[in-house]
């Protein structure tokens, strides 16, 4: 059994593994960075480095996050980096059962690439996301450039 982050995103619930986030801290006011994805809300300064600050909604569903007191950022691992993404609302730290390789290809194959898995809840389906796919190999580019200025 694997420990997961449960968060929404867009309404929808997400989850990460935990042994992928580093910290969830409040969110706060990146500095705005010129010409970079719409998704990419800037950066804050985090552990002597700057931490990207994407918003997850964006990414996912070409929709800003709306910001309340709920709004949380996940440190995650990414490409051995670190990003923060801007969720809605943290809400567990939940057990999930591996499933079947076979159950999951089936109802895998029209998913996104950067959806792991999915489970079954009482509450609801629970996407589980692979960090180090969500951006393609241009916008990676962008991440690495800013993580290292």
């Amino acid at each position: 059994m694997e420990k997961f982050i449960v968060f929404t995103s867009g309404g929808q619930k997400f989850a990460i593994p935990i042994t992928e986030i580093e910290k969830i801290i409040m969110m706060q006011d990146p500095t705005r960075i010129p010409d970079t994805s719409s998704y990419l809300l800037g950066a804050i300064p985090y552990s002597d480095q700057l931490l990207p600050i994407v918003d997850l909604c964006e990414r996912l569903f070409k929709q800003k996050t709306v910001v309340t007191d709920s709004t949380k950022i996940i440190v995650a691992e990414w490409k051995e980096l670190k990003i923060g993404l801007v969720v809605e609302d943290v809400l567990s730290v939940s057990n999930f059962e591996e499933i079947s390789k076979d159950e999951t290809e089936e109802e895998m194959q029209h998913a996104a690439k950067y959806v792991r898995a999915l489970f079954k809840t009482e509450e609801g389906i629970v996407l589980v996301l692979d960090v180090d796919v969500l951006f393609s190999s241009e916008n990676e580019k962008e991440l690495i450039e800013l993580i290292n200025k």
